[in-house]
């Protein structure tokens, strides 16, 4: 196994330890992208105080390339940092706002969001995300840095043994994406069927861009399925 893989794994597991282990959230989840047949895994530990602050670390994880079997030449591809903090002010309004970094071998992402979520009633709510974000490449790559802004639309439903939410997600660049535009977008429905208290197992669907290798294009211009199954462990 590559040292990266070794270095990030040591930094989920320096978080497990110096956090409050009555109080920690582990979520474990592995991906997988139709057309281009790859995998990948990520898993996130996470923290919530009861001031409202938040902390969480996730390490990302993908298999040698396309066609190759779940974690086959595993190697990381890069980690996220999490500061938040939730204000509940009533039974109807939550804020959130937060700062996340990503750090790849060539690439780091600044990211601030502020999340508003309304609750109709107890088990149905709708919620915004908006997040500005800058990525900084390395000097290697002679490439200039650049800007972004991200809305997720959510609109999710709470029962009492499961829930589900979809995701709407619209980011505009001042970079090329999809289709050589300064935009890109995608769609994602998440379902939840907890066992206990403790265990709670999800799956996700997806449809995303991607870059359809057959054709002489630079940028993602074709869409394809992706799937996502995980689980979360309440401490």
């Amino acid at each position: 196994m590559k040292l990266k893989f070794t270095c990030a794994a040591i930094a989920v597991c320096s978080a497990l330890t110096s956090m409050n282990a009555n109080a920690l959230s582990l979520n474990y989840r592995h991906e997988f992208l139709e057309k281009q047949d790859q995998q990948s895994d990520r898993l996130v530990v996470s923290h919530r105080f009861d001031n409202g602050w938040g902390v969480g670390v996730e390490s990302k994880f993908t298999s040698g390339g396309e066609g190759e079997g779940a974690f086959d030449e595993l190697h990381t591809t890069g980690t996220e940092y999490d500061l938040t903090y939730l204000a509940k002010p009533n039974d109807k309004w939550w804020w959130e706002a937060g700062f996340n970094t990503e750090i790849t071998n060539d690439v780091q992402d600044l990211r601030i969001h502020f999340k508003p979520t309304y609750w109709f009633n107890p088990n149905f709510y709708t919620a915004a995300r908006f997040r500005v974000g800058q990525r900084n490449y390395d000097d290697s790559l002679n490439k200039e840095n650049g800007h972004y802004f991200q809305l997720n639309y959510y609109l999710g439903y709470n029962a009492e043994n499961w829930s589900v939410a979809y995701d709407f997600e619209y980011k505009k660049l001042d970079y090329p994406d999809f289709n050589g535009e300064e935009y890109s977008y995608l769609n994602n429905v998440t379902i939840r069927v907890p066992i206990n208290k403790n265990w709670r197992p999800f799956t996700e669907i997806g449809y995303v861009s991607y870059n359809d290798p057959a054709d002489d294009n630079p940028y993602p211009n074709d869409w394809q399925w992706r799937w996502r199954v995980g689980i979360e462990y309440i401490f």
